[in-house]
């Protein structure tokens, strides 16, 4: 039994929004721009979307004040600012933060009455439609409806509703190429964590799943060093986008397992980028399962024929250059959150704190 859903409508091309500017109008009459502070920018998307805006004659307010790995607090300012504007829908434009920040933006915006805190109550609380335009090729946040954010003692922490679904997703690879090569990199390494942790959950279940997992890991593997060497390609760039926008839909069916949890503490307290602290913990991750499953880690990971395949092309990409310094406090701190996470339960394998804190010495002593 399997079952294939994602409400998100997706345009792929360039120069797409121009192309498909009318489809604006279905959407609403009062655009709400969600950006961070210079990306959108610097890649030419947000002046095209401004321009198309003016050409369709609809009104629009920017909110770029979307960090790293967005706050409670940017949220629920970009909320108030939502429902004070009298805009009835959201273009998000940029990575992963404003995709994700846009996310909780608009529903924040639309109950005016709730705050961050009710992201995480279960509710299935209504949004405004937003349309999403990514500008990195790695979170598929534009397919998914999960919104990871920062709470104020820097904890991340998911959510996703229904409603957080983008409503139509614009895919134009030329906005991915002023991408600095240490984003391009950390970008597909979270598009590759997720290609192959969504099907260790899914292990082979939904049909679909597994061939865009397969499809989106071969696509990196194959492509990522081209990308590097050409930086300025677009049909290569292109290809990036497209495994990133299919392992998102990957874990919009399956969610992500304990690579994740173990990963966000150094995004979150090191500065390490979100892809490359996933790919810190991948291998070790899964070779714990592989212990149990093998078969599954197996599968999991095609087209690389094994872990020491898949540890040798991540070593290729700098993930064992980081470096990090962290405390014994930490260390503890951080194994206790880790084997609370949600993320463990699709995880197979046997998880326990003293796993984690084993991990994050490994990662502190490479």
């Amino acid at each position: 039994m399997w079952k294939y859903f994602l409400p998100t409508k997706i345009f792929a091309g360039i120069e797409i929004i121009s192309e498909n500017a009318e489809l604006l109008r279905e959407v609403g009459t009062n655009a709400f721009l969600v950006t961070g502070k210079s990306s959108a920018k610097k890649c030419g998307a947000l002046d095209e979307v401004l321009s198309v805006l003016r050409g369709l004659d609809i009104p629009n307010t920017v909110f770029d004040e979307v960090e790293e790995n967005p706050s409670f607090a940017t949220i629920e300012k970009g909320g108030k600012k939502l429902s004070a504007s009298g805009c009835d829908f959201v273009i998000a434009i940029g990575g992963g933060s404003p995709l994700d920040a846009a996310k909780a933006i608009s529903v924040i915006g639309m109950n005016s009455e709730c705050d961050c805190r009710d992201l995480y109550t279960g509710q299935n609380l209504p949004a405004f439609p937003i349309i999403a335009i990514p500008t990195t090729s790695g979170t598929g946040s534009e397919v998914t409806p999960y919104s990871i954010l920062t709470d104020g003692e820097g904890t991340k922490k998911g959510f996703g509703m229904p409603s957080t679904f983008p409503y139509i997703s614009f895919l134009d690879p030329r906005y991915t190429v002023t991408m600095p090569a240490d984003i391009t990199v950390a970008t597909a390494l979270d598009a590759l964590s997720h290609s192959v942790e969504g099907e260790v959950v899914n292990n082979g279940k939904n049909p679909l799943v597994k061939m865009l997992s397969r499809e989106a890991t071969g696509i990196i593997k194959e492509f990522l060093g081209k990308v590097l060497m050409n930086e300025d390609n677009v049909s290569l760039r292109g290809q990036m986008q497209y495994a990133s926008t299919i392992a998102g839909i990957v874990i919009a069916h399956t969610g992500t397992t304990a690579v994740h949890a173990a990963g966000y503490p150094l995004s979150s307290f090191k500065g390490v980028r979100h892809g490359m602290a996933n790919a810190l913990m991948l291998i070790k991750v899964f070779r714990r399962i592989a212990n149990a499953d093998p078969e599954r880690i197996a599968s999991a990971i095609e087209p690389f024929e094994d872990l020491d395949e898949l540890n040798a092309f991540l070593k290729k990409f700098g993930v064992e250059r980081v470096d990090l310094r962290i405390s014994d406090e930490e260390i503890e701190k951080w194994s206790e959150q880790t084997v609370k996470a949600s993320h463990l339960k699709k995880t197979p394998g046997n998880f326990d704190k003293q796993f984690f804190a084993q991990l994050y010495r490994e990662i502190k002593n490479h």
